[in-house]
């Protein structure tokens, strides 16, 4: 069987709708290029855990085109708050911590990856939140 039709396949035997949510810490004033590049990094943080925890949910979001929302929080505290729920709800929840190059000191923590998984799931989680 081809990719394209396992993929496919994947995707019909869950019966909703999947995404991605990238939260981004406002607080930080990252400029927009940084952002892009840390929320890219949650993303395939995010991609790789599911491959290893839940490759069904994987292979259902790749077949429905990697939805994927890009929210904000105020400050830390709130990123780790929701990283929290998502890890009590069995949710893939991948914190990017940066390498210090450029704009923030090394480890400090800019972008929460949480999913893929159901959209409902997400919602639940993050679904307050305001896009970036």
């Amino acid at each position: 069987m081809n990719l394209v039709k396992a993929l496919l396949t994947s995707a019909s035997s869950v019966d909703s709708s999947m995404k991605m949510v990238l939260i981004v810490r406002s607080d930080l004033g990252l400029r927009k290029g940084k952002i892009a590049s840390q929320c890219a990094h949650a993303a395939v943080m995010c991609s790789m855990r599911s491959a290893s925890v839940n490759e069904e949910k994987l292979k259902c979001w790749l077949a429905q085109g990697q939805p994927k929302i890009v929210v904000k929080v105020d400050g830390l505290e709130e990123l780790k708050q929701i990283s929290t729920c998502a890890l009590d709800r069995q949710v893939v929840a991948e914190m990017v911590r940066d390498a210090g190059r450029t704009q923030v000191p090394s480890g400090t923590e800019t972008v929460l990856g949480i999913g893929p998984d159901r959209s409902a799931v997400i919602d639940s989680i993050a679904g307050h939140l305001k896009l970036l």
